[in-house]
């Protein structure tokens, strides 16, 4: 896979026992990540067969009682037996591929120090349906063909199917593991059917039919029109960005944006020209040219469905922003199809150097009007509860509209960008660079006038952006975490509801952290509330729910000016990921550095692979996982992961080897 992870910069875990599953001549392999407890592997692997068993063995830190641990596993398989030391894993007797099992070792003396491993065992090989982007003439081109099951070493083969056969220019790489590279330089124009085989070290084979397209020479990865949202800084001063752009067949690009930073503003700009240029599998560069701005170059990567994936600018000009990008839906561009209620949540800078954040509900009239609108701010002189007003104008053919919203005494003049009928992007877009710059979304409320405290039923993983500066450079605070196990009755507004946060805060972590049963309200509009203690500490954050499950949160006495978004998480429990590869990359940093684009990063059977390499273990209850890898990546080399669902991984760094963590957001292709 593609080495192109980008990182434009410069542990929780120190914490973690990593896991390395490769071979080690001074003893049992370590595996595993946690707090406290190490894992090890006598037979060097983490890996089983069908019917096969395999020992764990584990050692607290610090056991002066010499109390060891207590196992439990969930997921495949059964625990043939268990000392305070030791766990024999017993392998299902009949697998199809590979299933998966988290084996979890807690300290008896303190049950808050455990660790975790992933077992893989496999069986009959099975190759898994691969995503083949398309590749195009005369640029060097790689993708991989995967399988699970098995018993290496394998054989690759490929047969054409009739009438078709591999693209010319294009070979197999003979890898004998589990991962095939179809890689060369593309010669030909067309579309190609083959056929990929496998064969293990058994004779068991496996065969999967493939498709692969070779586009012309110019041709980019995307193709008409998208709405993208940037944040970021220059000369340490926070950056808003919102913009249209359209991709023609032929890799032309035309477009229009609105940039603010504490010294520039520019509201309208049209992309005059552009160029867009695949330069691998699924990721590429586009080249924004205009008057104003001047020619500037932005990284992509993209998901198979070529609609969406993340960007960031990486052009030399000092300006360091990231963000997300998703295709339009054209039928949407009229006010009417926009008409209904909204929640809305941004952050950005007071004009003054202090972080600024809003969040709060509308309702917007099939004239533009607005109304029934409620919202909060963190302002020097906050906001609590204000009168939303304004009036929404029509957007154009790019999708662009403007909007000025008044919270309280607060007036925001803004853009919006229409994705599609549920979700906008907004940014501001007035022309004054002292006057506040923010940078957000709008997405649609279900249910207004009837919410209750049951909105928060289910689990929803939380997304904490703050940031504060520290000298003349931002530093990022950074949390991630997830609400579940509400208790709320239908009809009534209030309820309590379990949190567990992991925190990084200029270099310092707080890992897993946990508030039991804290008070939560919810009023029929949508707005709420949220407090959480610990000790004589208090948090009091301010809630606008979107009806299902969602919506956004700002913490308006945070010192780091603390603004989140929240997302239904899918039910549990959570399986290990049975073929995912994830594109993703920084969302709303809170420093300039690092700033983090990674194309291709692949989570199978306890291993990190793609852009990244490393190990991870995933609780199935709660869907978090730990993870340890071999790059720095936002912000360290340990990482805390939630499954919002299987299409969506928030990421957070832990910050302990540089500076600053940041949150990344990670699609499934």
């Amino acid at each position: 896979m593609t080495k192109s992870l980008l990182i434009r910069a410069a542990g929780l875990l120190g914490l973690a026992t990593l896991a390395a599953c490769g071979h080690s001549n001074n003893g049992p392999v370590t595996v595993g990540v946690g707090i406290g407890v190490a894992l090890t592997s006598p037979s060097q692997t983490t890996l089983v067969y069908q019917g096969g068993t395999l020992e764990i063995d584990a050692t607290v830190v610090g056991d002066a009682a010499n109390a060891g641990v207590t196992w439990t596993l969930t997921g495949a398989g059964t625990l043939a037996s268990t000392t305070t030391a030791t766990a024999i894993y017993q392998a299902p007797a009949t697998i199809v591929g590979a299933v998966f099992g988290t084996l979890t070792a807690t300290s008896v003396t303190d049950p808050t120090q455990y660790s975790s491993v992933t077992i893989t065992a496999n069986g009959t090989p099975t190759i898994l349906p691969p995503v083949l982007f398309p590749a195009n003439q005369n640029i060097p081109y790689t993708t991989y063909v995967s399988a699970a099951g098995g018993t290496p070493p394998y054989v690759w083969t490929w047969a054409p199917a009739t009438g078709s056969t591999l693209p010319p220019g294009l070979a197999l790489t003979g890898s004998t593991t589990a991962a095939e590279a179809i890689t060369g330089i593309p010669g030909t124009l067309g579309t190609y059917s083959f056929t990929m085989s496998l064969t293990d070290a058994l004779g068991l084979t496996a065969t999967k039919a493939v498709t692969l397209t070779v586009a012309p020479q110019t041709a980019c990865l995307l193709t008409g029109p998208y709405a993208y949202l940037q944040s970021g800084f220059w000369n340490g001063q926070i950056v808003t960005r919102a913009g249209s752009f359209t991709v023609t067949s032929v890799g032309s690009v035309t477009g229009i944006h609105d940039y603010k930073d504490g010294t520039n503003t520019r509201p309208a700009i049209d992309v005059t020209s552009g160029s867009c240029l695949t330069l691998t599998q699924n990721r590429g560069q586009l080249y924004l040219n205009s008057v104003e701005s001047g020619n500037e170059l932005f990284d992509f990567g993209t998901g198979s469905s070529l609609l969406d994936g993340h960007m960031q600018q990486d052009d030399g000009t000092g300006i360091v922003e990231a963000g997300q990008f998703m295709h339009q839906d054209v039928t949407a561009f009229n006010v009417a199809a926009l008409a209904g209620d909204w929640v809305f949540g941004a952050l950005g800078d007071d004009g003054s150097k202090r972080r600024l954040t809003v969040a709060g509900r509308l309702t917007l009239g099939a004239n533009g009007v607005i109304s029934a609108g409620v919202g909060d701010t963190n302002a020097a002189t906050p906001v609590v509860a204000g009168a939303v007003t304004g009036t929404l104008a029509a957007p154009d053919t790019n999708g662009r509209g403007t909007v000025t919203l008044t919270v309280g005494g607060l007036a925001l003049p803004l853009a919006y960008y229409v994705v599609d009928k549920n979700t906008l992007l907004i940014a501001t877009s007035d022309t004054q660079a002292t006057t506040p710059r923010v940078a957000g979304r709008m997405t649609r409320q279900a249910g207004a006038g009837t919410l209750d405290a049951t909105t928060f039923a289910g689990p929803a993983i939380l997304s904490l952006w703050g940031s504060s500066m520290v000298g003349s450079a931002p530093a990022a605070t950074m949390t991630v975490g997830r609400l579940a196990g509400a208790v709320a009755t239908a009809g009534t507004a209030a309820g309590t509801v379990g949190v567990n946060l992991d925190v990084t805060d200029r270099g310092a972590a707080s890992v897993s952290h946990a508030f039991a049963s804290q008070p939560y309200t919810v009023a029929a509009n949508g707005r709420g509330t949220l407090v959480l203690t610990a000790g004589t500490a208090v948090r009091s954050f301010v809630l606008y729910a979107d009806g299902a499950g969602g919506g956004y949160a700002i913490e308006p006495a945070s010192a780091v000016g603390n603004f989140g978004i929240l997302e239904p998480q899918a039910a549990g429990p959570f399986s290990d990921f049975s073929t995912a590869y994830y594109v993703g990359g920084t969302v709303f940093p809170g420093a300039t550095s690092p700033i983090t684009l990674a194309p291709q990063l692949l989570f199978q059977s306890g291993s990190i692979s793609g852009n990244l390499t490393g190990n991870y273990a995933l609780d199935p209850t709660t869907g978090r996982m730990v993870a340890a890898v071999y790059s720095t990546i936002l912000g360290g080399s340990d990482l805390v992961i939630y499954i919002v669902n299987p299409k969506k991984l928030v990421i957070m760094g832990d910050s302990l080897n540089i500076s600053n963590s940041q949150i990344a957001w990670f699609d499934a292709y």
